[in-house]
């Protein structure tokens, strides 16, 4: 699977988390794609706080390439994907405003809006091993400069649902 550096090279904010499983990596993959959000009620009540009240649609869909916002950007099968995001994430509807964001993968690496977001977010299946990093690029400075608040805000958040990503998955796995 293409590695991050190949979506995302340059970037100011990061995280990552991992999680040893009792599974071979076909499990693991199968467990990964099949985690909704009913699986993790605290990331649905989070999610529910984000969007100011809003449903978040079928809790039963899988998160991961179903309900996750954002485009596939590489799928391997036993191995993982990468998602891509653009936006003004600090902004309530910050994704959901940018007309020009992109459909596909290369127009995600096209994507060069100075004043907006661009992330990516990678779930990636080892031998008994399930991580996931996250990286943030903002070009410009004053958008740096919101995008920082809102993430030492969001970010404890975020990194709360990601290890409970990963333990709903690990528990599906082993299972």
């Amino acid at each position: 699977m293409r590695a991050l550096d190949d979506f995302l090279p340059e970037y100011e904010f990061s995280e990552r988390h991992r999680l040893a499983i009792d599974a071979p990596p076909a499990r693991i993959d199968e467990a990964l794609r099949a985690v909704s959000i009913s699986d993790i009620p605290i990331a649905r009540a989070l999610w529910f706080v984000r969007r100011l009240g809003r449903p978040y649609g079928d809790s039963r869909k899988p998160f991961v390439g179903g309900e996750l916002p954002g485009i596939v950007l590489a799928d391997v099968p036993g191995e993982g994907l990468v998602l891509g995001l653009t936006g003004q994430f600090w902004k309530v509807r910050g994704s959901e405003r940018d007309a020009g964001r992109p459909r596909t993968s290369d127009e995600f690496l096209a994507y060069a809006r100075s004043d907006m977001c661009k992330a990516v977010i990678d779930f990636r299946v080892g031998s008994s091993l399930l991580s996931t990093e996250t990286r943030v690029h903002v070009a410009d400075p004053t958008a740096r400069r919101k995008f920082r608040r809102y993430w030492l805000v969001i970010r404890p958040f975020s990194g709360l649902i990601r290890i409970l990503f990963l333990r709903a998955a690990r528990r599906r796995a082993e299972g």
